[in-house]
């Protein structure tokens, strides 16, 4: 494996994705590259327990990452994917072979389950153990220069709709007592698991990896199901759990794959919101990028090439390709699946110029 670490150029590119919350952003656009596929060879349920197997697996992807030439902090992650924190509530997991892990039981839907599973251990309910155990084979075996990222936490609203199902929808009008002890519940939990995460992984207290960049605060948190959701609902409830969880841990990212605009104008009355990854195939970048606090750095992201790319990203791609982006200048440009090495090339050349 040729991973061609440069100490000094890793120590160079924090400081220039450091310059994103600045108030003079880099002068040349920021890109990384991402792979969300997985090979066909690849063995999903064996790399869930097998930590060298997962290891092998991440270090790969991040080899042909780095083979690109973009501005990607080296970094990997133990992912098991978006079913830790469900999972630490009483959540079973269905694992394909080729895909990833996903919840297949939805163990909250009444008040007397949620009071089972409040003051849950952070280190050691569900999956927990596993994952720092996970982690400290990742750290042992770690070259120099390249950063491990906290597991995914997932959010508040995210990790609800996951314990109670599309129950919650009906919750939310029958029995709204429940939902907001749930979320607060949830919120608890991501307060209480976030700080010994960040010791694990090694991470500084004010600022984390992820998606090949460094982020001042302490993680980030999900929002993808708000499109199930009205942006009054997320504003007169979701909020609030949101703006908790990121003040208590110092700040972060938020991210949302979705195409719920009007939530995200909600979010910019989190101060301590520093980062919004939005997913460009389904929710207008150009128009986020107006919504959008100006100290608040913007994570375009997705994948660029079918099966997955949209009419929405073709159409932003190709403003790119014409010379057209956003006003704001605070944006991170994370590509996911390039087709081959042509593609990756050409995708450098429109956003960098």
């Amino acid at each position: 494996m040729n991973l061609n670490i440069d100490l000094n150029r890793i120590a160079e590119l924090e400081k220039t994705h450091a310059k994103l919350w600045s108030s003079a952003p880099p002068k040349e656009r920021l890109v990384t590259f991402g792979c969300s596929k997985i090979p066909e060879a690849i063995n999903w349920q064996q790399m869930w327990d097998d930590p060298q197997k997962l290891f092998q697996f991440c270090m790969q992807r991040l080899e042909h990452i780095l083979s690109t030439g973009d501005d990607t902090i080296p970094m990997v992650r133990v992912d098991l994917g978006t079913v830790l924190f469900p999972m630490a509530f009483g959540c079973d997991v269905h694992i394909e072979k080729n895909g990833m892990p996903a919840i297949s039981s939805h163990p909250i839907t009444t008040p007397e389950a949620l009071e089972k599973v409040r003051n849950l251990d952070p280190l050691i309910s569900g999956q927990f153990k596993k994952a720092y155990e996970f982690i400290k084979y990742f750290r042992k075996n770690l070259p120099a220069g390249i950063r491990l990222s906290q597991c995914d936490s997932q959010g508040p609203w995210n990790i609800a709709h996951q314990l109670a199902g599309d129950q919650i929808f009906f919750d939310i009008f029958d029995n709204p007592a429940f939902v907001t002890g749930l979320l607060d519940t949830v919120s608890d939990f991501i307060i209480s698991a976030i700080p010994p995460m960040k010791e694990a992984v090694d991470e500084n207290p004010d600022k984390f990896y992820l998606q090949g960049t460094c982020t001042p605060g302490g993680g980030r948190i999900c929002n993808c199901s708000t499109d199930m959701i009205s942006p009054d609902f997320y504003e007169k409830v979701i909020l609030e759990r949101d703006n908790r969880v990121l003040e208590a841990i110092g700040g972060g990212m938020l991210h949302n794959c979705a195409s719920n605009i009007k939530s995200l104008a909600h979010a910019n009355k989190i101060k301590s919101l520093k980062c919004v990854e939005i997913a460009f195939n389904y929710a207008d970048l150009f128009e986020i990028a107006d919504i959008i606090r100006d100290d608040i750095v913007l994570i375009a992201c997705g994948p660029v090439d079918p099966p997955l790319l949209t009419p929405l990203g073709e159409k932003t791609l190709n403003r790119f390709a014409n010379g057209v982006f956003p006003d704001k200048t605070n944006i991170l440009y994370h590509l996911d699946d390039p087709i081959d090495d042509d593609r990756t090339k050409w995708l450098l050349d429109i956003i960098k110029g």
